[in-house]
């Protein structure tokens, strides 16, 4: 990651004198000795005095507010946090230092946590897509289908799926207060977080040789993951192929590009395209998985995930097979300040199938459309009985057909 090139010059009640000179187009600022001016264009002066505002407002905050005064620091931070959310961008963020090494450990897969797999959050909560097996969530009585609405008395409807992580996260052995609605009914569940190893990538060897990967995050070491599963499943005689990427909320760009680039044949993955026109193409360079393919996918399916399945629906490379995606075509990065070495992530760029779409608030839609019944929507993808998966069905029942013509050829 690259550090923001702009840079933010502050000089704050150093300030003494100003000077108009040639007809508005610059500034003299001087400080109180009178010496040591610096000669500013009028447009840089005007965003000075922006940058000032804050300063001043913590200053008359310190000096005259009745009640308990936060640390300066936390008043800036809170300050920089009030900006981003003005964007009205659900994925921009601001991270102090300690909240972006708890969202990098997270993104590396090992990490101080419950245990659990939620989703973007709306107005009302984030709900509980997974609980990890035998992880701090599922021993406080977390289950998938309860909706998160508070964390420790603070509401998290409306805050990014990351805001909620940091107020999940924290030291191993310290305890987080959950209010989750499950129903009609409100509960208030203390979880003891604990440290959590999240594998992204599960797969097996079904009958007539057919293969399934489920991929639960583009993140950590999922791509080296998926590489090594392709591998075994190849090598133990994989017929056909079923990737199960419902309920994956998306992650790295570089790990689903990897990832297709694997799993594809020669051929574009995604073009990613940034503001004043600039675009950069990923490209799959490999002979990909010659096998017939499937991509279960539904409404939790989201970013780098609706990358996949877009690139191998696009290429023809296999069909997708479930409901339609969540609809997010953008791409954001993240950027160190120079000002506090603090860290903003802000959408800088959409993303393009290889046909050309853009799928940001439209989704991937199913080339075979299948529900779940309503009986069973609410148990974990992981746990749910293969008889009742009508998806994984439909899914295999597609590629061993296809399996079955090539044989017979």
């Amino acid at each position: 990651m690259k550090s923001s090139k702009k840079t933010l010059i502050l000089f704050a009640a150093a300030i003494a004198a100003t000077a108009v000179l040639s007809s508005a187009l610059t500034v003299l600022l001087q400080n109180s000795k009178g010496t040591d001016s610096v000669l500013l264009p009028t447009e840089e002066y005007e965003k000075l005095k922006e940058s000032s505002v804050i300063s001043e407002i913590a200053d008359r905050i310190e000096s005259d507010f009745f009640g308990d005064i936060p640390e300066r620091e936390r008043l800036i931070h809170s300050a920089a946090k009030g900006m981003v959310a003005s964007l009205g961008d659900p994925y921009a963020n601001y991270y102090t230092d300690e909240e972006y090494e708890i969202y990098m450990k997270k993104l590396e897969g090992e990490y101080s946590g419950i245990g659990a797999l939620v989703s973007q959050p709306d107005g009302n909560g984030s709900l509980v897509l997974e609980v990890f097996e035998n992880g701090p969530a599922e021993k406080a009585g977390l289950v998938p289908g309860d909706i998160i609405v508070r964390v420790d008395g603070t509401d998290v409807g409306g805050k990014s799926l990351e805001d909620l992580s940091a107020m999940i996260f924290g030291e191993d052995g310290t305890i987080v207060i959950l209010t989750v609605q499950r129903g009609e009914k409100r509960e208030e569940l203390s979880v003891k977080r604990g440290i959590v190893n999240a594998k992204r990538v599960h797969h097996a060897l079904y009958n007539e040789k057919t293969g399934y990967i489920r991929i639960d995050m583009f993140t950590g070491n999922c791509a080296e993951e998926f590489s090594r599963a392709v591998k075994d499943l190849t090598e133990r005689g994989m017929r056909s192929l079923v990737i199960d990427i419902r309920n994956n909320p998306g992650g790295i760009l570089d790990d689903v590009v990897s990832i297709c680039d694997t799993l594809l044949g020669e051929g574009v993955i995604v073009t990613v395209k940034r503001g004043a026109g600039s675009e950069e193409v990923f490209k799959s360079d490999k002979i990909g998985v010659s096998v017939p393919i499937a991509v279960l996918t539904n409404g939790n399916s989201a970013s780098a995930s609706e990358i996949l399945a877009a690139a191998v629906q696009d290429s023809e490379a296999g069909v997708i097979v479930g409901t339609k995606t969540y609809g997010k075509g953008v791409v954001q990065t993240t950027m160190r300040l120079d000002s506090n070495k603090a860290w903003l992530k802000i959408t800088t760029a959409a993303y393009y199938t290889p046909s050309g779409r853009n799928i940001n608030g439209v989704g991937v839609t199913p080339d075979i459309d299948v529900e779940l019944a309503d009986g069973v929507k609410s148990i974990p993808l992981s746990r749910l009985d293969q008889k009742d998966d009508a998806q994984l069905w439909a899914a295999l029942d597609y590629v061993r057909d296809k399996a079955n013509d090539i044989k017979n050829g």
